[in-house]
């Protein structure tokens, strides 16, 4: 999930713009952090 910077909603991994407001969500601190490949244990 990809929290948004401006009102804090939940947007899925492939989301582009908040679902809730539309604020861009490339600068998301939840983004880069993980390669779609990785796994978690």
């Amino acid at each position: 999930m990809i929290t948004c910077n401006v009102c804090g909603h939940l947007n899925p991994l492939d989301a582009v713009v908040c679902e809730n407001c539309g604020s861009d969500l490339s600068d998301s601190p939840d983004l880069g952090g993980f390669d779609e490949d990785d796994e978690f244990y």
